[in-house]
């Protein structure tokens, strides 16, 4: 992989607890066990988390705003990924949005325990409810999500139109920092679009599953968007 995107940032490497991770508060929370950001802010698991803030602070952040998080395949856990990167971004006390743009099978909205009532879909059918849909995260300041909404029967048609691009312009002005989840890039097209709209990616990859075929291939893909692969996330 490293010959792939020698360019990039260095490849973060994100290993599992052995034990489940203790909460952050005693009490009960919705917030998903997944979140090793919140439940296990001393683990190995989140240091790593905050290597990989720090090297994308220095090489992208100060510059621009917008990263997509992506995966070549279903269950390359993108997602969880991106949740955990927009925890460890705010934690720092920057205002930030996480954004579900995987219109195929959205999770955001599991994983932080949120009942959203309209989402991204909402939004690019030019439905005006953005206020709704921009969720505030209980338990975790200055974190806010934007939920996938109702799955649309046509997700690419949808993230390639205007009222994408142009939230994709605007959204920036209020957040430090806007992590974007997209579907499996090899698996659908809406990935490709959505990475050139944040102008960066992340790839996330899994240990002895992903091929570097596959990543090859996502490369590949972004190249006619002109989007920056910053770097990759071997996930154990």
């Amino acid at each position: 992989m490293n010959a792939v995107v020698k360019q990039s940032t260095k490849v973060a490497r994100l290993r599992a607890a052995q034990r489940p991770a203790a909460s952050a508060a005693s009490g009960a929370t919705p917030l998903s066990p997944l979140l090793a950001a919140v439940h296990d802010p001393a683990g190995a698991r989140t240091e790593a988390l905050r290597e990989l803030r720090s090297q994308l602070i220095l090489r992208w952040f100060g510059d621009c705003r917008t990263l997509a998080v992506l995966g070549a395949r279903s269950g390359d856990a993108a997602g969880i990924v991106a949740a955990n990167l927009a925890v460890v971004m705010a934690q720092l006390g920057e205002q930030t949005l996480l954004i579900d743009a995987d219109l195929r099978e959205p999770r955001q909205h599991e994983l932080f325990g949120l009942t959203p009532k309209v989402g991204l879909s909402d939004l690019l059918q030019n439905r005006d409810v953005h206020d709704e849909a921009l969720l505030p995260v209980p338990g975790v300041e200055n974190l806010h999500v934007l939920c996938a909404g109702a799955v649309p029967q046509n997700p690419q048609e949808l993230v390639s139109r205007t009222p994408f691009i142009y939230l994709m312009k605007t959204l920036p002005e209020r957040f430090r920092a806007v992590i974007v989840a997209t579907p499996p890039a090899l698996a659908y097209a809406d990935a490709q679009m959505i990475a050139a709209r944040a102008h960066g990616c992340l790839l996330v990859t899994r240990r002895h599953r992903t091929r570097l075929a596959d990543v090859v291939a996502v490369k590949s893909r972004l190249e006619p968007g002109h989007t920056v692969l910053l770097g990759g996330v071997i996930q154990a």
